[in-house]
């Protein structure tokens, strides 16, 4: 987490200061003025403009689906399009959408036998279309907590962050990949060069 890779920081900078908050945590490491990467962020929407000054990139997972929707909206608009990242988090992170748009892991253990073959990557390569099967689970928050979440699931965090903030998926998608560029990309890099 946030605070396991600085031991000894709650005694030398916050004494007096009461509970460790993220701001503070990163107020005091900070600025980042090559960025620095909110994973899988489901804070406040207040908190985002401090963050953004302090060179924060917001990335969002399958976990922005377990929010209230009023509230993931506004926190998403609060992003500014330049630090808006996209990521599955898998095998965390698992979308809450209709079961007939995941894909599952092979060899999942959590997975009934009837959803087992539904969307796996051996299955989508043998032609084979998505199952109907399950007539009971029709929502991924049915599922096991344990269900692994596969890679391909992004393409739900598009969907619903697209959705939330009344985009194109095509459009939040190469603005994701821009900033991912930008981000992860260093003096002499080969994504850098046309």
């Amino acid at each position: 987490g946030l605070f396991g890779c600085w031991p000894g920081k709650r005694e030398e900078g916050f004494e007096g200061k009461g509970r460790i908050t993220p701001q503070l945590a990163l107020r005091s490491m900070g600025p980042f003025p090559a960025g620095v990467i909110l994973h899988s962020y489901l804070g406040s929407a207040e908190m985002v403009p401090e963050f953004s000054k302090l060179g924060a990139y917001f990335s969002f997972s399958g976990f922005l689906m377990s929010l209230k929707a009023s509230k993931a909206k506004k926190m998403l608009k609060m992003v500014s399009s330049n630090r808006i990242l996209l990521e599955t988090d898998a095998p965390d992170a698992l979308p809450k959408s209709n079961i007939d748009s995941l894909f599952f892991v092979e060899g999942d253990n959590s997975l009934s036998e009837e959803l087992h073959g539904q969307r796996t990557a051996s299955s989508l390569t043998s032609g084979s279309s998505p199952a109907n099967s399950s007539q009971v689970l029709t929502d991924a928050s049915m599922l096991p907590k344990e269900t692994l979440n596969h890679p391909a699931n992004i393409h739900n965090v598009l969907d619903y962050v697209a959705s939330m903030l009344e985009t194109t998926k095509e459009e939040l998608a190469e603005l994701s990949y821009q900033n991912a560029v930008r981000l992860f990309s260093y003096e002499g890099s080969k994504l850098l060069q046309k």
